[in-house]
């Protein structure tokens, strides 16, 4: 009989310790349900704080600003400071109430606007390892300084004028250190303790997010930028470009350009000078972009103005230099190749401005043209040099102006397309007598063929006495 109630005395107590732990396994699941759930809730709570900041506010930075006054109402703070690190410095991505701890705001009053403290610490730059943010940063380890004011990690500031409590945690990107938080506190704000140093490490997680969706939004918006100067640059470049080609008597006047992915400075224009003359020009501004174009649509005007009292091609292209070495910067200049046609005595007059050389058909064979000339907008009038040639131009004889996009083409080997190249296709397609518009689809074709992946504008223009 001792026997059985021995046995039933420890499978008694064997049931009720089962019992027991199964309720504190209970507990403690539902207390770990209910943190989990929390912080479901904080993340969703900073997810919805990013996207209304990015509606409401034109600067990202306020998201960041945001998330620190989130982080100071969820862990009763009296202030909190979010720290970015750059260039292995550390400056404030946002802040959220009287935060004193820095050199640029101890000693202001904790009443103070809250635009002044932002102000201060927009000046704060930390490097890794310098007083207590960096070296918290440099440690990469929570801090908790419950009685901060005579805690020698903050020894660096004025004891009196310190906040009572600190907390600072390293915020991690990859195992990689992207930044910190700092709150600060008084005793009338609640204690700082592990539980809400743990809620500070978990919001460091969460402002990770923020700072990578803020950085995605960042690169698209750039993107988005890049794409509409972009769109500007060729509306402005295809500007430039006439629409349609003049009737010249005996001349025939061709033109073609084929645009590369990035806009370059390339522009061509037909203006008429009076009723024999007519001037060809093809331009190559330096740069890419929309800086390139305007320097191009510059160097168009100042063309079109200076054809109002036209003397000379060289008296033109000295104006030219003239007005773009006044209005621009030592960096910037245009190369022109500039024709000028006389269809009463049927002659062509060529100037060249460090552009590409002539090239001409002429009684089967090939020549060339480069007189002496200066790009316009690099030097002063006084040591600008623009020579020129005038020819008789019969009938059969074929010119070509082209962009140095033609020349420069590279093959898979690096190697250039060249003028010789050029000159070759050139002469062999006239020879066959093929019509302007057929020798300059087949150059085109034959530079696209020697370089599939086009880097630069490539633009040429035939002309051909008939």
């Amino acid at each position: 009989m001792n026997n059985v109630n021995i046995t039933l005395g420890i499978m008694s107590l064997l049931f009720l310790i089962i019992v027991l732990i199964l309720i504190i396994a209970w507990r403690r699941r539902g207390g770990h349900l209910a943190q989990v759930i929390r912080q479901q809730t904080e993340i969703d709570h900073f997810l919805d704080l990013f996207s209304r900041s990015l509606r409401s506010n034109d600067k990202l930075s306020d998201s960041m600003y945001q998330a620190a006054k989130h982080i100071a109402e969820m862990i009763m703070a009296e202030a909190v400071c979010i720290y970015r690190v750059e260039d292995n410095i550390l400056w404030v991505a946002g802040v959220h109430g009287p935060y004193q701890l820095s050199e640029h705001t101890i000693t202001m009053d904790k009443d103070a606007a809250p635009e002044f403290f932002r102000q201060a610490l927009a000046e704060e730059e930390i490097a890794i390892g310098e007083g207590f943010i960096g070296r918290t940063a440099a440690r990469k380890r929570a801090i908790l300084l419950p009685n901060a004011r005579h805690d020698e990690h903050l020894s660096e500031f004025p004891m009196e004028l310190l906040p009572e409590q600190v907390m600072a945690v390293p915020v991690f990107r990859n195992d990689e250190l992207a930044g910190v938080i700092c709150a600060t506190g008084g005793s009338s704000w609640g204690r700082f303790d592990q539980e809400k140093m743990s809620q500070l490490q978990f919001a460091a997680s969460q402002v990770r997010l923020i700072m990578d969706l803020e950085d995605s939004y960042k690169i698209r918006s750039a993107q988005e930028r890049l794409n509409q100067e972009l769109g500007f640059a060729r509306k402005l470049q295809a500007s430039l470009l006439p629409d349609s080609v003049p009737d010249w008597g005996t001349f025939s006047v061709y033109a073609k350009t084929s645009s590369a992915k990035e806009v370059n400075g390339d522009f061509y224009d037909f203006v008429r000078i009076d009723d024999d003359r007519l001037l060809i020009v093809m331009g190559d501004a330096c740069g890419k972009g929309v800086p390139a174009c305007l320097l191009a649509s510059m160097t168009r005007s100042f063309i079109r103005a200076a054809v109002d009292h036209f003397t000379t091609l060289e008296d033109m292209l000295r104006e030219v230099n003239r007005n773009l070495y006044r209005d621009t910067d030592d960096e910037r200049f245009v190369t022109l190749g500039c024709c000028l046609l006389d269809k009463k005595h049927g002659l062509i007059e060529y100037a060249r401005a460090g552009h590409t050389e002539l090239i001409y058909f002429i009684r089967n064979h090939i020549r060339r043209l480069y007189p002496d000339g200066t790009g316009v907008g690099i030097l002063p009038d006084e040591f600008a040099t623009f020579d020129t040639i005038c020819l008789q131009m019969p009938p059969g004889m074929s010119v070509l102006l082209y962009s140095d996009g033609i020349t420069e083409a590279l093959d898979v080997k690096s190697e250039e397309f060249g003028v010789d190249k050029l000159a070759d296709e050139f002469e062999s397609r006239c020879a066959a007598n093929m019509s302007a518009e057929e020798v300059l689809d087949g150059l085109l074709e034959a530079v696209n063929d020697f370089e599939p992946e086009q880097h630069d504008d490539r633009t040429a223009i035939l002309i051909r006495r008939i």
